[in-house]
């Protein structure tokens, strides 16, 4: 990806967010990535955008913002309360908790900033 390029997106704090992300991030970036690239970003999107929408507040919007040019950035932002990453715990067959350990998996880096508002950012190298 040698496109210097950005989204910036302020999405409802509902469900349907989620495809929404999903849709706008790769229509900015689809031209730029093979589809292996793409569906991993669909994924991680997916992923942070769910987190923000459950755990961010009753209806509180949810900030996206990528950056691209060698390498991609993507942040998502909500109002929660904040949290600090934590390994899965509980039985491999229970439902639900693989979100960031999908999202550690697939990015080459990956983090949270907590201030006024929780921040789940991560990068992918040269997509």
């Amino acid at each position: 990806m040698t496109a210097i390029g950005h989204l910036d997106l302020l999405l409802a704090g509902e469900p349907g967010s989620v495809a929404q992300a999903r849709t706008e991030i790769v229509a900015a970036l689809g031209p730029r990535l093979a589809e292996e690239d793409l569906e991993t970003v669909r994924l991680l999107i997916s992923e942070l955008v769910t987190n923000a929408v459950r755990h961010g507040g009753d209806g509180e919007p949810v900030e996206l913002h990528a950056q691209w040019n060698s390498h991609l950035r993507v942040e998502v932002m909500d109002h929660g309360r904040g949290f600090a990453p934590k390994p899965r715990s509980g039985p491999a067959d229970e439902p639900g908790g693989y979100g960031l350990f999908l999202v550690g998996t697939l990015a080459d880096r990956w983090g949270v900033d907590t201030d006024d508002c929780t921040t789940v950012w991560f990068e992918l190298e040269a997509v």
